[in-house]
């Protein structure tokens, strides 16, 4: 994620600089100069162990952010850390690791958690219910800013909480992987009532997203609720596709 280079930027005025504590308010004032679309409102500590908060990269809104680095790694070519997010409905951590000579970045227990209102592009009728979501990423890399490998799972409920007129959706799991260089979370699950739901989304490194969910095998109930809440048909399915771009 883009948002994760104010970091490497840090650290690697440090380790040029020879600044033992570079403070995180100057690592993230950096980090505005070289990327426009990233806000911040306070910075507090070091960027050894500091905090931003009310952090926003483009039109996503990421939260606050915490950060530890790792001294040691800088030994080995690399500038890693710990990265933490939290904001109201969501949050989140992740450990991440940046090959100052190849700039390859690597991303390690990712973890989120939180509302599936939070997730941009999420339709209004499902942002409305209180349905959650959990990502568990046990390793993503990315090179030259694409995703090329990535290993973890999602889940969520949101078509559980929808309930529209007696029709219930199932829950939603799958797993995490790349596809064209953009990392992608695919989960699937069948209504009790025989609808087959595939739901992608598509993560680029910089916060872009794209969304599609299909419903296939839908019967008048389903096809009545999924309407009402955003999806088309298409031939034999209903469709739903959402987009948002980070700039």
């Amino acid at each position: 994620m883009r948002i994760l280079i104010f970091v490497v930027l840090a650290v690697l005025a440090v380790a040029g600089g020879a600044v033992a504590f570079l403070p995180m308010s100057m690592a993230a004032d950096m980090a505005t100069r070289q990327m426009p679309d990233f806000r911040f409102s306070e910075a507090s500590g070091s960027v050894w162990d500091g905090k931003l908060t009310n952090v926003s990269y483009g039109q996503q809104t990421i939260g606050d952010v915490a950060v530890k680095t790792d001294l040691m790694a800088l030994f080995s070519g690399k500038a890693a850390g710990t990265l933490g997010m939290t904001r109201e409905g969501l949050s989140g951590q992740a450990g991440i690791s940046y090959g100052i000579g190849n700039g390859g970045l690597d991303l390690t227990d990712l973890k989120l958690a939180g509302d599936t209102a939070m997730v941009p592009g999420m339709p209004p009728a499902i942002a409305r219910t209180d349905g959650k979501f959990t990502l568990e990423v046990k390793d993503v890399k990315f090179a030259n800013s694409l995703c090329e490998s990535a290993s973890g799972e999602v889940w969520t409920d949101a078509l559980t909480k929808v309930n529209y007129k007696g029709w219930v959706g199932p829950e939603l799991r799958g797993p995490v992987t790349c596809a064209g260089g953009k990392m992608q979370v695919q989960a699937t699950g069948i209504a009790a009532t025989g609808e087959e739901v595939l739901a992608t989304m598509n993560i680029g490194q910089h916060l872009d997203m794209e969304m599609t969910a299909t419903v296939a095998n839908a019967g008048p109930g389903a096809i009545e609720a999924l309407t009402a809440i955003g999806f088309s048909l298409e031939g034999n399915k209903l469709v739903l596709r959402q987009q948002l771009a980070s700039e």
